[in-house]
């Protein structure tokens, strides 16, 4: 069974020669999704729809696409003003990836807007959840995500189908070695009740949840091209060559 691995890679600039060889050279990798990460360009003038649709006919369509633009507070590179992100946010929904990333911990009233846009644009969500600071507990993690669900539904009056088929992105912080049980439990807990997920810790000591996650019910782990866009991300062929020595026979 091969297991999914996502490449991110930063998008810098719209130099369309530079952002080719760039997913050739992830392509190069097999990956089984490709992020963007729009957050390290150097101007948000630079995203246009034409840009945006430009990255996509030079991804192959069996290569699912994910758009994000991490805000400044879960780790992103610009520290937009809250009206600027969310125009950043509806031109990548607009350019009609497989995935928008958001985090859950948006403003209420943008991220209503972007799940009904991204319903009406049959874009698919990942809403995201990151600590930087320790990885939280099953019990806490379940608590989040309820806390999350009542939210749609009693502050914001989205019906679940908007979400339906979603991806819940639980990206924790190892701060010991024993963190990584904790996260792989975690995802071990949420698969048994058919919760669509992606989870692992970040930093150095997180990388045995990082690898292991995909083998516990996460539905893919991250990987780096060249540059990382994480705490503790290591290159997608290094994590290819280890689930091939652990899980193939």
């Amino acid at each position: 069974m091969k297991y999914k691995i996502c490449v991110a890679i930063p998008i810098k600039s719209d130099d369309p020669n530079a952002n080719t060889q760039l997913v050739e050279t992830a392509l190069e990798k097999s990956p089984d999704l490709i992020e963007f990460r729009f957050d390290y360009i150097k101007d948000i003038k630079l995203i246009t729809i034409p840009f945006l649709k430009d990255l996509l006919k030079i991804t192959p369509s069996n290569i699912l696409k994910i758009f994000t633009f991490r805000s400044y507070h879960e780790g992103g590179k610009l520290n937009l003003k809250t009206d600027d992100h969310l125009r950043v946010l509806k031109l990548l929904v607009e350019g009609k990836p497989d995935y928008i990333d958001i985090e859950i911990n948006l403003k209420l009233e943008n991220l209503n807007q972007i799940i009904n846009l991204a319903y009406e644009n049959e874009v698919r969500l990942i809403l995201s959840y990151h600590n930087f600071d320790r990885t939280i507990s099953y019990k806490e993690v379940t608590a989040l995500l309820n806390n999350f669900n009542n939210k749609l539904m009693h502050d914001l009056l989205i019906g679940l189908d908007k979400v339906y088929g979603c991806v819940y992105k639980i990206i924790l912080t190892a701060q010991h070695f024993d963190d990584n049980v904790i996260a792989l439990n975690i995802c071990k807990k949420l698969s048994q009740q058919e919760i669509k997920f992606v989870c692992f810790a970040m930093s150095d000591l997180g990388v045995l949840s990082r690898i292991l996650c995909v083998n516990f019910g996460s539905l893919w782990t991250y990987g780096s091209l060249v540059e990382k866009t994480a705490p503790g991300q290591i290159k997608i062929e290094k994590i290819r060559e280890i689930h091939q020595l652990l899980f193939e026979n």
